[in-house]
């Protein structure tokens, strides 16, 4: 079995949607201090720990910027079983952001526990454009973070859909897709059939305050629906919760640990 789990971790501000943490906790959306950032990413690193995911994807996670007084936080969470950790800026290809920028260190990053080959791409449009491309043991992962703009979305949602089209393999398409129009909003990487969306039933997987929604999607290639099983787990640490997904009849390969187990990119590759 291959277990991958993903999650929007919100920075690790400790703040899991409501009303009450957006108002008595705003502050630490200017600055969220080590303290607090550790408190969180310790539950995050306990649901791991119970989970063993043989992959985890995290949108909203922090290598070290202005307001969270540059703290790497994939470091509190990597491991010696992982054989790679990865984190990129999610915003763009380039080093333009300086150290006092905001944008600065605003990150996704995964953690896997398996061989793996990937690549770290761009999407041509919008600012939130990092679509990690991974393959690990016969499955083709895609894990983005869409634009909060409505028609951004869409040019986004058409190339990913042609980057799907570019292999045939068993396919996973996972992220925060912030559907604010709903699951419609998928057609252009539903249209041609070959994937299903895996939680279009599960329920919404974003809070806040009384308003809900389904912002965070698995979609899966129509080979692999029969072999995989969803789960939306709660987090009581951010306003989005994680999604869980077993793929059955994969063989699991013994890795050996990474002596330096944390890869801060450099390499990657603009659409």
């Amino acid at each position: 079995m291959l277990r991958i789990v993903y999650a929007n971790l919100g920075y690790s501000r400790d703040i899991n949607g409501s009303i009450g943490h957006h108002v008595r906790r705003a502050h630490h959306h200017v600055f969220t201090t080590q303290r607090v950032q550790l408190r969180s990413l310790g539950l995050v690193r306990q649901r791991l720990a119970e989970l063993k995911p043989d992959l985890s994807c995290f949108a909203e996670i922090d290598k070290g910027s202005l307001t969270n007084g540059f703290f790497d936080q994939v470091g509190a969470l990597a491991e010696a079983h992982h054989t790679t950790v990865r984190i990129d800026n999610k915003y763009s290809a380039d080093r333009r952001f300086r150290r006092l920028s905001v944008s600065r260190g605003k990150s996704n990053a995964f953690l896997a526990s398996r061989p793996l080959t990937y690549v770290a791409r761009y999407l041509s449009a919008g600012k939130k454009r990092l679509v990690y491309d991974i393959q690990i043991s016969g499955i083709r992962i895609l894990m983005a973070h869409l634009s909060l703009r409505y028609h951004v979305r869409c040019l986004q949602m058409g190339e990913l859909a042609r980057w799907v089209a570019e292999s045939d393999a068993p396919t996973v398409v996972i992220g925060d897709f912030n559907l604010f129009r709903g699951a419609g909003e998928l057609r252009p990487l539903l249209a041609d059939g070959r994937l299903v969306h895996a939680n279009a039933h599960s329920g919404p997987t974003f809070r806040l305050g009384p308003y809900r929604a389904a912002l965070d999607i698995c979609l899966l290639s129509r080979d692999l629906r029969d072999r995989c099983k969803v789960a939306i787990l709660d987090q009581p640490y951010s306003d989005h919760q994680m999604i869980q997904l077993d793929i059955s009849g994969v063989v699991e390969r013994e890795t050996p640990p990474l002596e330096t187990p944390v890869l801060v990119a450099a390499e990657a590759h603009a659409a």
